[in-house]
């Protein structure tokens, strides 16, 4: 009986704690009245009148104040009228009441994401800038959240409370848009924007910016010596896919086609975690998903080339696009050189992709490339001996892409692609021996992708990857000159893993970072090999027209082209070489500093960048094929500098648009066997380069242009006169006898023997527009000087005594004059 007593009453102490409800109090009845009293005062007031006991945290009554007045109320009334409006909730523990701070409410946000697309073409726009405003009737609309569209037109709004508001989508080309939206306590909103084109002949016009962008005087994609990088240390990207030598000899046609693209991104500096392997700029280029509404297409033929793209809907839900182009210089237009000797070269190059939406945002693309280029020439040396050159090589690539939004916040792509690269040389030459030489080489890579980009809110972008790449590399080089020695490459299969980080914070309203890391493991039979290359970037707004930024990067390189002196300076990459314990990853390290300055109503930007670049132990190989020497035998490991300066100025609105850039840059190698350990200039290096471009349409059916580069270089060839480099032969077959048994080298070696000539080009062109059959038509008239439309160099051969030298070769740039005329007529259907 006594554990029953107990345990009753220990259930009704209990209940009596646990329970929230009104105090049992005596049935007394006040009347009262307080302004501005301290609430501690008026509780201790109930609790005398009252004869109840409430207990309290003076920090939760301090400081509040209380208005309030009861006529006969008993202490429940009271008590409730005082408490009123204090944020204070109360507990009933037994004969006392505690009294404690209501918790805060938690606010409800809510997202709002979707993609911007182009009304017509129903392409996604790329940059776009979203800006979410809040209604305010007795002031100007106030930017609540902004952001811009990613490479595949996605925005995500982030931590929105509910309410009116407008939504404001604006777009180079595009009409500004600008909508009533309400968003409620729902934490998903989809909402997708389509813009409409300012006009008919603006997409047109962007698309020959996005040209010009690959034009070939501009560098990366034709001209591909950036920062005094070579085309071969860039990487090329096609639908996320690597392409490794996509550039077309001669440099007349750009890269890829630019009826077929979407977006065109270069990277010179500040390369984001994203990208990895390659110490040189980045081309990443993006296809168009093609028409969905009808069948669509364009046709050009011309004197210089000719090219096709037809797109159309599959069904609904899918659609396609497939273009492509056949250059035939070698057909019509005379290629020849002092002494009636003969210079041929055509391109080929087809791209297609299909694109399907599948349900919801998600998407699932296949794309795929194939290029083609052959090049060849009959020259002969001062003794009337002929030496015949083929030259082919080739892209091929494949890419399976799909992308999802998986939630307003979260938006991913994930890939795998395909990607081959392969180059045949043959050599032939005219004599009693009748001499052949050949090399090929090969690599192929299988690589999957997957990346996500989370938009945690306003300040935060956060972004990750991951990356596995499996290579095969295989080639043989034969005899050819002291130059080129022989080598092979086979056996090599490597793996390559990167996992890449990165955020994007806003500091302040005017101030953005992003912080971020990429870490590569390189795995092959000659070694193993880390490293994590971290990425930093600042941008700073003074004000609406200027912006300072800068950034910071680090690259590890583990795939290297092999590049000599010689005539193959100016031709591909004859192959690509991994990384060993013998033959080491190059770093590069890179940081730039900038500001731009937009005026007149953002009709001009001004941009001007500094940079400066190092390179820790870059590759350089030192041959004597009578050495029997490979490749890892005669490697050399050095440093290289690079740094300067540009400055552009551009014009983008109004009938006469154009760009006007200057780079000035200084770089120098160092290598402890070549020039007494002394710095030497690049073969790469060029000191001064001045391009312009200009376009006049005074009317909508006329349009002019004018395009000049001035590339000099004013340095001599460098001699390592009588130092000898003190490189051994550690396979010891070398022919070399006496003291310098174990050089590569007996005699002074020029180092820089073919460096790379300073050179000029330019580009007039007259365009007319006009309509026939119902259908838009161009014609074109385009005057080009002999750089890219003739052999680009003329060779000169010369006998050698020495036994390692059976011939050696000079190169002149052809004259800024006379101009070549190049007519084409186009449609689009």
């Amino acid at each position: 009986m006594t554990k029953t007593a107990i345990i009753f009453a220990s259930l009704l102490l209990a209940y009596a704690t646990l329970s929230r409800g009104e105090a049992q109090v005596t049935a007394t009845e006040r009347s009262f009245q307080f302004r501005d009293a301290e609430l501690r005062g008026a509780l201790d007031s109930l609790m005398r009148w009252y004869g109840v006991s409430v207990m309290y945290m003076d920090k939760d009554v301090s400081g509040k104040t209380v208005n309030a007045q009861c006529h006969e109320c008993d202490f429940n009334a009271a008590f409730k009228n005082i408490l009123d409006g204090q944020n204070l909730s109360w507990v009933v523990l037994g004969e006392q009441i505690m009294l404690e701070q209501k918790k805060e409410s938690v606010t409800r946000y809510s997202a709002l994401a979707g993609t911007v697309t182009d009304s017509l073409a129903g392409e996604w726009v790329v940059g776009a800038s979203v800006m979410l405003s809040r209604l305010a009737a007795d002031e100007p609309e106030a930017i609540y959240r902004w952001c811009s569209t990613n490479e595949f037109g996605f925005y995500s709004l982030q931590k929105i409370q509910p309410g009116t508001y407008i939504l404001t989508v604006r777009s180079v080309g595009h009409r500004t848009k600008s909508e009533h939206i309400v968003v409620s306590q729902t934490s998903l909103h989809d909402h997708d924007v389509a813009l409409v084109q300012q006009n008919v002949v603006m997409p047109e016009v962007m698309i020959e910016g996005r040209r010009s962008a690959l034009a070939a005087s501009e560098g990366i994609s034709r001209g591909v010596y950036i920062r005094a990088t070579p085309s071969d240390q860039n990487q090329y990207f096609l639908e996320g896919t690597r392409i490794y030598n996509p550039a077309h000899y001669g440099g007349v046609l750009s890269t890829f086609n630019g009826d077929a693209l979407r977006d065109v991104q270069v990277i010179a500096g500040g390369v984001p975690p994203y990208y990895g392997g390659r110490i040189g700029g980045i081309l990443d280029v993006t296809m168009r998903n093609g028409a969905r509404e009808q069948f669509a297409g364009a046709a050009t033929v011309g004197s210089l080339g000719s090219r096709l793209l037809l797109e159309a809907p599959l069904s609904e839900q899918t659609s396609m696009l497939v273009s492509g182009r056949r250059s035939y210089p070698d057909i019509l237009i005379a290629r020849e050189q002092p002494g009636g000797l003969r210079s041929d070269l055509n391109s080929t190059e087809v791209v297609a992709k299909v694109n399907h939406v599948l349900a919801g945002s998600s998407r699932l693309s296949l794309s795929g490339y194939v290029g083609r280029d052959s090049y060849s020439n009959l020259v002969q040396d001062n003794i009337r001996r002929q030496l015949d050159n083929s030259l082919r090589w080739g892209n091929a690539a494949a890419s399976l892409r799909w992308i999802g939004i998986v939630s307003p916040s979260l938006f991913v792509h994930a890939s795998v692609g395909l990607t081959r690269y392969d180059f045949n040389v043959e050599h032939r030459f005219s004599g009693p021996t009748h001499d052949v030489y050949r090399s090929t080489s090969l690599i192929e890579d299988i690589a999957l992708r997957a990346h996500a980009e989370y938009f945690y809110d306003e300040f935060h972008t956060a972004r990750a990857g991951v990356e596995l790449i499996h290579h095969r590399m295989a080639g043989a080089i034969s005899e050819f000159s002291s130059q080129i020695a022989p080598a092979s490459l086979s056996g090599f299969s490597p793996w390559e893993l990167s996992v890449y980080v990165q955020d994007q914070w806003r500091l302040l309203p005017s101030v953005s970072a992003e912080l971020g890391a990429r870490a590569t493991s390189f795995v092959s039979t000659g070694g193993t090999f880390s490293a994590v290359d971290p990425r930093f970037s600042l941008i700073v707004s003074l004000d609406e027209s200027w912006r300072l930024h800068s950034s910071l990067t680090t690259v590890n390189q583990f795939i290297h082209p092999y590049r000599n002196s010689g005539i193959f300076l100016f031709y591909p990459t004859i192959f690509f070489y991994p990384s060993t314990d013998k033959v080491r990853p190059s770093t590069s390290f890179h940081v730039s500093v900038g500001a731009t300055k937009n005026f007149c109503d953002d009709g001009y930007t001004l941009t001007v960048e500094s940079y400066y670049r190092s390179t820790q132990k870059l590759h350089e190989f030192v041959f004597d094929t009578t050495a029997m020497a490979n490749l890892s035998d005669a490697l050399l490991l050095g440093e290289g500098t690079t740094y300067g300066a540009e400055l552009s100025l551009t014009k983008r609105t109004g009938d006469l648009t154009g760009s006007l850039r200057y780079s000035i840059s200084w770089a120098k190698d160092r290598f402890a066997e070549l020039n007494g350990g002394e710095p030497f200039r690049p073969r790469f290096d060029r000191r001064h380069e001045l391009y312009a471009s200009i376009m006049y349409s005074p009317h909508e059916s006329w349009s002019f242009g004018v395009m000049s580069l001035i590339s000099g270089n004013e340095l001599r060839s460098f001699n390592s006169g009588n130092q000898l480099p003190s490189f051994s032969n550690p396979s010891g077959t070398g022919r070399i006898v006496g003291e310098n048994q174990n050089k590569l080298y007996a005699e002074p070696y020029d180092v820089n023997g073919a460096r790379l000539p300073g050179f000029q080009r330019l580009e007039l062109s007259i365009r007319y527009k006009f309509s026939m059959w119902s259908l838009p038509w161009q014609l074109s008239l385009q005057m080009l000087s002999g750089y890219g439309v003739l052999d680009p160099f003329t060779w000169q051969l010369h006998a050698s005594a020495d036994e390692r030298r059976q011939w050696s070769a000079t190169l002149n740039a052809p004259e800024l004059f006379p101009l070549y005329p190049v007519v084409s007529m186009g449609v689009r259907f």
